[in-house]
This record gives C-alpha cells, sequence and structure tokens, in this order.
C-alpha cells in the first residue's frame, strides 16, 4: 500500500511540474509572441532555438517555432513544427493552413492541395481562413501546372520617337589631331531623329525537373521600322535556356544565349555565350544575386568589330507588399580580337538602380530605372592619339495600365546622356514610345 501511494504521489508531483512548465504558462511565452508580433524575425529565431530543449514538443510553442521558421526561411524546421502541432491538436486548423503554407515553401504541391481540400469539408471556417484558403490553392495549382510545361506567350507593337536613331554628335565639324585640322561631318556622323514603329513577339517557358530544378527558356524577335531612315532599320532576336536548380541556401542557375541582328536587311552580327548565376534568399524581402556571362560578338561585316565579351553583376533585392528595389553593380569588359582594333577594347563599371510600383495591386504599374557607366578605352585612338574615355547617365521611366489578363497599355521614356573627351562621341538621346501588348 505505501508503494502505491508513493507512486501515486510521484505521478502528482510529476503532473504539477509538467503543467508548471506548459510553454503557455511560461514568461517564455509572452516575450517570443512579442518579438514576433513586433517582426523581430532574427532575434525571435535565436530566443525560439535556445527554447527548443525544453519545449520542443509543446503544441503552443511549436506553433510559434514554426511561424518564426516561416519568416526566417527555414521551411524544413517550420514542416517538422506544424506537423506536430497537428498530430497533437488536429482541431487546431490555423496550424493545417501554416502546415500547408510550409509544405508550398517546400513545393510539395500536392501536399498542399490534400490539406486544403480536408479543410474546406470543415463547417467552422471563418471567412478570413477561407480566402487565405482560396488564395493558396490558385497559387498552388498554378505551380502544379507549370511543373508540366508552362507557356507564355506575348506580341507587342509600339510607336515611338527618337531623337538620336544613330548615337550621333551634335557638332557640324570636329578637329582631328591625325590630320592637323578640322573635319566636316557626315550626316551619318551626326545625330540624326526619326518616328519609328516596333514590333515584337516573346515566348517564355519552363519544365520542372524535380521540386528542386526546372528548366526555362525564352525567345524575343523585334522588327525595328524607322519612318525615314531605313538604313537603320533592323531585326533582333534573343534566346535564352538555362537549367536552374535549388539548394537549401541559395538558387544556382546555367544557361546558353544567342543574340542575332540583321541591321537594314543584312546579317550584321551575333553575341552567344555562357551565363551562371548564383542567388541567394536572405528573407521574405530582401534577396542578393551575382550573375556572370562570358561570350563572343562576332560581326559579319567587319571582322575587326568581332570581341570578345565578360560581364560580372551583383544585386540586392528588396520587396515589399507594393515596391521592388534593384540596385546592381556591374563590370563587363570587350576584347577586341584584332590588333588593329585594339583601340576599341574597353571596360566598363556601372551601377543601376531600378524600381517597380504597383500604384494598385492589379492595374497599374511604374517603373524608373537610373544608371551610370564608365567606359574606359584601354588604347589610343588612331586618329586622336589618345585613350578615350565616356561617362554615361541612363534614366528610364515607364508607366503601364494592366486592362486585362490579355491586354495591357505602356507608355515608356529612355534618356541617355553621354560625356567624352573625344568629342565625336558625346551625344544626348531620348527615346520615347507608347505600345499595346497581347498575352496569351
Amino acid at each position: 500500500m505505501k508503494k502505491l501511494l508513493l507512486v501515486f504521489f510521484l505521478f502528482v508531483l510529476m503532473s504539477t511540474k509538467t503543467e508548471a512548465n506548459a510553454f503557455k504558462e511560461n514568461d517564455a511565452f509572452s516575450q517570443l509572441n512579442k518579438h514576433i508580433s513586433q517582426n523581430e524575425n532574427d532575434i525571435a529565431w535565436q530566443y525560439a532555438r535556445n527554447l527548443e530543449d525544453e519545449y520542443l514538443g509543446d503544441a503552443d510553442f511549436d506553433f510559434l517555432y514554426g511561424l518564426v521558421a516561416l519568416r526566417v526561411n527555414e521551411n524544413e524546421r517550420a514542416v517538422y513544427a506544424f506537423e506536430r502541432v497537428v498530430a497533437n491538436k488536429s482541431n487546431w486548423l490555423d496550424a493545417q493552413y501554416y502546415l500547408a503554407i510550409s509544405y508550398f515553401k517546400m513545393k510539395n504541391y500536392h501536399a498542399v492541395i490534400a490539406i486544403i481540400s480536408g479543410l474546406e469539408q470543415r463547417d467552422n471556417l471563418s471567412d478570413k481562413l477561407k480566402s487565405s484558403l482560396n488564395q493558396l490553392k490558385q497559387r498552388t495549382l498554378t505551380l502544379l501546372d507549370k511543373q508540366s510545361l508552362y507557356l507564355n506567350q506575348a506580341a507587342n507593337i509600339s510607336l515611338g520617337h527618337d531623337s538620336n536613331i544613330n548615337a550621333g554628335t551634335s557638332e557640324d565639324k570636329i578637329f582631328l589631331p591625325l590630320l592637323g585640322e578640322e573635319v566636316l561631318l557626315s550626316d551619318s556622323s551626326r545625330e540624326n531623329s526619326d518616328n519609328y514603329i516596333a514590333v515584337d513577339y516573346q515566348l517564355h517557358g519552363s519544365k520542372a525537373l524535380t521540386q528542386s530544378s526546372e528548366i526555362k527558356f525564352s525567345g524575343m524577335g523585334q522588327l525595328h521600322t524607322f519612318t525615314n531612315e531605313s538604313d537603320y532599320n533592323r531585326v533582333i532576336v534573343n534566346t535564352n535556356v538555362e537549367y536552374i536548380k535549388e539548394f537549401d541556401a541559395f538558387k544556382t542557375s546555367i544557361g546558353l544565349r544567342v543574340t542575332p541582328l540583321w541591321l537594314n536587311d543584312c546579317f550584321y552580327r551575333t553575341q552567344f555565350g555562357m551565363t551562371l548565376g548564383l542567388k541567394k534568399i536572405i528573407n521574405d524581402r530582401r534577396a542578393f544575386a551575382v550573375d556572370t556571362y562570358l561570350g563572343k560578338t562576332k560581326n559579319e561585316v567587319n571582322d575587326l568589330l568581332n570581341t570578345d565579351d565578360k560581364l560580372i553583376q551583383a544585386s540586392l533585392q528588396y520587396t515589399n507588399d507594393t515596391w521592388q528595389h534593384v540596385l546592381s553593380i556591374v563590370y563587363s569588359e570587350e576584347i577586341s580580337e584584332s590588333d588593329l582594333s585594339k583601340h576599341n577594347d574597353r571596360k566598363i563599371n556601372g551601377v543601376n538602380y531600378s524600381s517597380y510600383w504597383a500604384i494598385t495591386l492589379e492595374d497599374w504599374l511604374f517603373n524608373t530605372s537610373i544608371s551610370y557607366q564608365q567606359q574606359a578605352y584601354q588604347f589610343e585612338h588612331p586618329f586622336y592619339f589618345e585613350k578615350r574615355t565616356d561617362d554615361m547617365w541612363l534614366l528610364a521611366v515607364a508607366i503601364q495600365y494592366q486592362a486585362s489578363n490579355m491586354w495591357s497599355y505602356r507608355f515608356s521614356a529612355n534618356i541617355q546622356d553621354k560625356d567624352s573627351n573625344l568629342s565625336l562621341f558625346s551625344y544626348q538621346r531620348a527615346d520615347i514610345s507608347l505600345s499595346a501588348r497581347m498575352n496569351f
């Protein structure tokens, strides 16, 4: 009898201790909840990790742990946390919803649909939860469709005016040290303006290989025709294919790019090369990327214009509900293949800032970008007997109206201001256009 009483006493003591140590009854619950409500995600995650040994398995702790794990992109830990909550408290509907979110981030789309289908059978869903589930379901079904073969096509027509179609100088004559005198410039060397019409077709596609890898491909063809200056009419084609692989900490890609150009009905040049990219998702709002390109430019008209091309770009992206900001730093080289055109060798340093603003989430999009480039030529120009140095500012502004899923309209303005120590290569340029786009 004494042994039975002792066992009963120990059982009561342990139950009392467990109840006292329940996470929701502890100051740690309010502290972690406070960090979460104040969006102190890094602090909350570190705090939650410190409590793992003591509270893992407690449903209230696991729920908050899973929330923070989602915010810091610890998606696998979030899955385990919400799976434990649902296993212990199957009627906790919010836990099931966040488990579906965790599966979505892990690209386990079939599991997401399974959870949503089960929740849709419940009678006690709030209107807010119903709306959230419907949005998640639509996004999941779209991505499931893309996992087979996803294609998107668009056609675009633009009417515009280019104030300097040949990037020519505004000067009538220049001084050439080679001749020791001033020379009159031909019309082809001076700025020339004209109206134009441009028509293009775009194709984008993707094919999922696994949950963490896919093939993406794109193609674009554009016909650009001027009203009066037909010598500058051009057709450009841009094709790109890349393999993308996602890892726990980053995403990487490798691809091929080919860009042929026809000028005035003649095959003018081809640019082709290999791309390599690395992207790190820091959190839901921030991402960092590095992209490289290694290729060649082969000119069909003049072999002296053939170059070996290199580029590396580092970008930092910040996104919130209505804004996206991208800051990029770029370095590139163009090295001539022929010794006779070494004066064209150049190194380019640039910085670019772009922003996208959804004026309303569905209808209007405002985009602006500003860039600065410094181009340093590596050898003396044969006519000027000095190295050429160019500085260029570029400003682009556009506003787009999405009239329907099929049609959108866009007004854009692009301005260039290039200054060079060799006056022949200084110019200003403005390109203004209005376009209509059809997606199908």
